[in-house]
C-alpha cells in the first residue's frame, strides 16, 4: 500500500505589507519527491509524524511536495500555482496511490484564490479520484465548508503552544489507511462560528480553551467519533472563512455532535477576552525578583506575520534602567553593518525599520559577538528535529542586555536559536518574547512568570484595531447584538 504525502503550508497575516514569496518557502521548507520522506523522517511535524506511523502499519511513503513558510503577508499567486501544478504533477507521475496525507495549515491566502487549501485538495481530486485523503491543520486554520466537503478527514492540532504536529500527522495517516484498507467513509460536519479570538486567549491549558479541547477529547474517545477539532482560528486575515470552526468525523450523528460541540464554543465566547498592560508598565516587572520574566510583545508575534523588529519593548527597558534582558531583532541591515564594522564594540540603531509603526529604532551600543551563517535543529517540542536558519548574527550586549540581531525571522517557539550564539536566557532578568502563546514551548518550563504587553504590530490584541477590508459580519465581539446572538445560540443547540 502507497500513501502520497505532501502540501503547501503557511499562515498568511494580510495586515503585513510583506508578501510571501517563492524564496520565502525555499527559505524555510521546500522539499520534492524522495528528498521530502528523506528530510522530514524523524522530525516533529504533521509529515515527520505520517513517515513514522506509515512504517509502524507497514505501507509506503511517497514524497510528492511538501513547502512551507513563516507567517508573513499574502502569499505570491505565482508561487501558490507553481507549487499546486508541481504538486499535482508528481501525484499524477507516482506509482498508483491507495491514499493521502496533506499538511496544510488552512489560513493561507493567495491573491485570486478564495479558499486555497480547498483548492489544492480538488485538485489532487481531480487526478487521484476517490481515493482517500485526510488533511492536518494548524490550531489557528480558518476552515471553510469546502475544505470540509473536499477531504474525507481532518485533524486539527489540539495544542496551544503546537507540540501534537507528529500525532496529528500520525493520525491522519492512520485514519486513510483505515480508509483504504475497509472502504467505509466518515459522515462529517463543519460549525462555523460568527467568533473572533486572538492567540493569546486561545492557550490550551487555560479557560476556556482548556475546557472545551477537553470536551473535543471526550468526544473522540467515543467509538464511533474518527476525529473531532476545535479550531479557534487566525484573526489576522482578511477572508471570508476567518472565525472558530468545530468539525466532526464519525460512522454516524456527525452534525449533531458538532452542533453540541459548537453550543459549548459559544455559550464561553465572552472569556476569549484577555488584558495587556503598557510597555513602561512590562518593563517594571523586568527590574522586579522573581526572573526571569517573559516579556510578550504580543503585537509583533513573529509567529503571526508580523516582522519580528518591533522596539517599542526595548525603549521602555532603557527607560526603566534595566540590564540583563535578552531581545531577538530581525534586521538584515544592522547585521550588515556589524559584520562590516571593525572593532569589538560599536554603535548603531535597530529594529523599527520594516514600517514606522514598529519604530522608532532602538539606539543599541556596546561589545558585539559576530557570527556567521548560524542554523540548528530544533530540541525542544515545536518541530523536533527541523533544522532553522538564522542567517548571519550579531549579538550587541547593551546596557539593557544582549540583543540578538538576525538576517532571517526566527519565531521564538524554542531555545535553541539563543543557545546557538551562546545567550543564556535561564539567567536573564527578562526575555522578550515576540509571540501570543507559542513561546511557552521555549521559556515557560524555567521563567518565573509572564507579562503580557500592549505593543504596535501587525498582531494586535485588540480586534477593533484592524480595519479589516473584507470578513463574516456579523462578528462576535466586533458586532454584539442580543437578537441574532440568540439566534446563533438556538441554531447550535438544534440537534
Amino acid at each position: 500500500m502507497r500513501i502520497g504525502l505532501g502540501g503547501i503550508w503557511q499562515e498568511t497575516n494580510t495586515f503585513a505589507p510583506r508578501p510571501t514569496t517563492l524564496d520565502d518557502f525555499r527559505r524555510y521548507q521546500l522539499f520534492e519527491g524522495a528528498d521530502l520522506v528523506a528530510g522530514l523522517a524523524g522530525t516533529g511535524t504533521e509529515l515527520g509524524g505520517a513517515i513514522a506511523a506509515a512504517r509502524e502499519h507497514r505501507v509506503q511513503p511517497v514524497g510528492l511536495l511538501f513547502g512551507a513558510a513563516l507567517p508573513a503577508g499574502t502569499v505570491d499567486r505565482g508561487a501558490f500555482e507553481g507549487m499546486l501544478r508541481t504538486l499535482v504533477e508528481r501525484a499524477r507521475a507516482a506509482p498508483p496511490l491507495d491514499g493521502l496525507v496533506l499538511s496544510l495549515h488552512g489560513a493561507m491566502v493567495v491573491d485570486g484564490h478564495p479558499d486555497p487549501e480547498a483548492e489544492t485538495v480538488a485538485a489532487l481530486r481531480a487526478v487521484l479520484g476517490e481515493l482517500p485523503i485526510g488533511v492536518t491543520l494548524d490550531y489557528h486554520a480558518n476552515v471553510g465548508p469546502a475544505l470540509a466537503r473536499a477531504a474525507d478527514v481532518l485533524c486539527g492540532y489540539r495544542s496551544y503552544p503546537h507540540v501534537d504536529m507528529a500525532e496529528r500527522g500520525a493520525e491522519a495517516l492512520e485514519l486513510v489507511v483505515r480508509m483504504a484498507r475497509s472502504g467505509a467513509r466518515p459522515d462529517r460536519h463543519l460549525v462555523k462560528l460568527p467568533l473572533l479570538t486572538v492567540p493569546h486567549a486561545q492557550e490550551d491549558a487555560v479557560a476556556p480553551m482548556r475546557h472545551l479541547l477537553a470536551a473535543t477529547d471526550a468526544l473522540r474517545a467515543d467509538p464511533d467519533v474518527w476525529a473531532a477539532s476545535a479550531l479557534p482560528g487566525f484573526a489576522y486575515a482578511e477572508t471570508d472563512r476567518l472565525g472558530f470552526a468545530v468539525y466532526v468525523a464519525a460512522r454516524a450523528r456527525a452534525a449533531e455532535r458538532a452542533r453540541e460541540l459548537a453550543a459549548l464554543v459559544w455559550a464561553r465566547r465572552a472569556e476569549f477576552a484577555a488584558p495587556l498592560v503598557g510597555p513602561d508598565q512590562a518593563a517594571a516587572a523586568a527590574i522586579a525578583a522573581p526572573h526571569p520574566v517573559v516579556l510578550v510583545d504580543v503585537a509583533d508575534n513573529v509567529g503571526g506575520g508580523s516582522p519580528g523588529d518591533g522596539t517599542a519593548l526595548l525603549h521602555a527597558l532603557a527607560r526603566a534602567r534595566a540590564t540583563g534582558a535578552v531581545a531577538v531583532i530581525w534586521d538584515p541591515a544592522a547585521v550588515a553593518r556589524a559584520h562590516e564594522a571593525a572593532g569589538a564594540s560599536l554603535a548603531l540603531p535597530v529594529g523599527g525599520h520594516s514600517d514606522p509603526l514598529m519604530g522608532p529604532p532602538y539606539p543599541a551600543a556596546g561589545p558585539v559577538r559576530r557570527y556567521g551563517e548560524v542554523s540548528y535543529l530544533r530540541t525542544g517540542s515545536y518541530m523536533r528535529g527541523q533544522r532553522v536558519r538564522m542567517g548571519r548574527v550579531a549579538v550587541v550586549e547593551d546596557r539593557i542586555g544582549e540583543l540578538v540581531l538576525t538576517e532571517r525571522r526566527v519565531v521564538p517557539f524554542d531555545d535553541d536559536h539563543l543557545a546557538a550564539v551562546d545567550v543564556r536566557p535561564r539567567s536573564a532578568r527578562a526575555i522578550v518574547a515576540k509571540g501570543a502563546i507559542a513561546w511557552k514551548a521555549a521559556f515557560a518550563g524555567y521563567a518565573a512568570r509572564a507579562v503580557y504587553a500592549r505593543t504596535p504590530g501587525y498582531c494586535p490584541a485588540a480586534v477593533d484595531q484592524l480595519g479589516y477590508r473584507s470578513r463574516p459580519e456579523p462578528l462576535y465581539p466586533l458586532e454584539r447584538d442580543p437578537r441574532w446572538e440568540a439566534e446563533v445560540a438556538a441554531a447550535l443547540a438544534a440537534t
